[in-house]
């Protein structure tokens, strides 16, 4: 909803600790307006800025908390959106979503995968499917626990049963079996009375028992981690014998409209990319924190970083104008409509409802393959961008999220703006 406050009092936004730098940006950007001005108290505001897990969404607009009264609060995350930023929730948002839509095919974007809980019965189906899945050359599945972040975690296993029995390893115990080690713990040796000497007329002293041995036992049952087993992207799409991905930015604003970034970033990887040996991580994971401890992180591109433009013009000098020009162009068809089908999956949810609004930026990992097919790997709810442009991603989401609500007060960027610009394009959810 637009706001009709012909107040000239500032807008107020108030920030928590620990936002990610792209929202640290947004904030510094609000920070130069005159119409902006920082809380001075955390209970007042008409926009709040935090990372996902610090926002109390249930408290906002309501009780005083947020807002005016003639002003409805706004947030940087949408509690919705985790059905598309959970890995694992995306995957079965996905599927619900192909269920419904004529001619949708998940696989048409999605690798092969399958949503497998370490030691449990209950994803039977999914452990069966996976293993019925015809042998490949070169067959690879990659491994990552559905809340992991940063690469942590990540496995990749040359055949499916190696890759079930990873992820089985990483079962931790069950509640009753952590109440049973703490219930047992008295009953070790060591917690026994001993005998001061051994042999006849012996006399026994009590012997001082040691402190147990305490075992945390949740109060509520916590239902185990998932994990995705997916099928590896065995023929990537190379940049001088490396692999990479693509980080791209989507933004959905409060009133439910859904732009596209058109300047992304290749985020190529520091080894050369080998089938042989998967277990160098530096030429397989493209995710920076991974790279950095390359010593080769930085060499070929600055932060190993290649953006939209520097990438379509690569592509024009090794396959020639047009040839280049085409492939660059479906690949960005290619994730703009997975990015515009993710968002019709929770576009619903994500507006905030009466209490409040809410807008997001979201980060999307993609891996186009050698034959120009492009392949979504995950969205991120609280992306970075690179250093260099997050500046001006910054200005946008301003322009595009944050003035949308709260129009400037005399005026905004005009023809210099985000989408005058051909920075953003907004996406069509309505035929995605």
């Amino acid at each position: 909803m637009s706001n009709d406050d012909d107040s000239e009092e500032p807008y107020v936004y108030s920030s928590k600790p620990g936002v990610s730098t792209m929202y640290a940006a947004v904030e510094r950007v609000l920070a130069a307006r005159p119409d902006w001005i920082s809380a001075s108290s955390a209970s007042s505001f008409d926009l709040l800025i935090a990372e996902r897990w610090a926002i109390p969404h249930a408290r906002l607009g309501r009780d005083g908390f947020g807002g005016t009264p003639s002003r409805v609060p706004m947030t940087n995350h949408a509690r919705g959106s985790k059905a598309i930023t959970v890995k694992g929730l995306m995957v079965k948002s996905l599927r619900a979503l192909c269920e419904t839509v004529q001619g949708a095919d998940v696989a048409d974007f999605l690798p092969e995968t399958y949503l497998v809980t370490p030691g449990e019965a209950s994803d039977a189906a999914e452990r069966a499917a996976l293993l019925r899945t015809p042998r490949e050359d070169d067959e690879c599945w990659i491994c990552k626990p559905t809340g992991g972040a940063h690469g942590v975690g990540i496995e990749i296993c040359r055949d499916a049963r190696d890759a079930l029995r990873r992820v089985d390893a990483t079962r931790r115990p069950s509640e009753t079996e952590e109440k049973h080690a703490f219930t047992s713990a008295a009953e070790t040796p060591e917690a026994r009375p001993r005998s001061a000497s051994s042999g006849p007329g012996a006399t026994t002293k009590p012997a001082v028992k040691p402190p147990l041995k305490r075992t945390r036992v949740p109060l509520r049952p916590r239902p185990p981690p998932a994990w995705l087993v997916q099928r590896y992207v065995s023929n990537p799409m190379l940049v001088d014998g490396r692999k990479f991905d693509i980080r791209a930015f989507a933004l959905v604003t409060h009133d439910l409209r859904a732009f596209w970034c058109e300047d992304w970033i290749a985020r190529t990887c520091s080894e050369r990319f080998c089938m042989r040996d998967v277990s160098n991580r530096a030429a397989h994971i493209s995710n920076h924190c991974v790279q950095e401890r390359s010593a080769n992180f930085g060499v070929f591109e600055e932060g190993n970083e290649m953006f939209a433009a520097a990438f379509r013009n690569r592509l024009r000098r090794e396959r020639g104008d047009d040839a280049g020009a085409r492939l660059y162009e479906s690949v960005v068809a290619q994730m703009r409509r997975a990015a515009a089908q993710t968002i019709r999956c929770v576009v619903n949810a994500m507006g905030g409802g009466d209490a409040y609004d809410a807008f997001q930026v979201l980060g999307y990992d993609f891996m186009p393959d050698e034959k120009g097919k492009v392949w979504l790997l995950e969205v991120n709810g609280s992306p970075a961008a690179a250093e260099r442009m997050t500046p001006t991603v910054a200005e946008d989401i301003v322009e595009l999220a944050v003035d949308a609500k709260f129009p400037p007060r005399g005026g905004g960027r005009g023809e210099k703006g985000a989408v005058a610009s051909g920075r953003w394009v907004e996406l069509d959810l309505a035929c995605a």
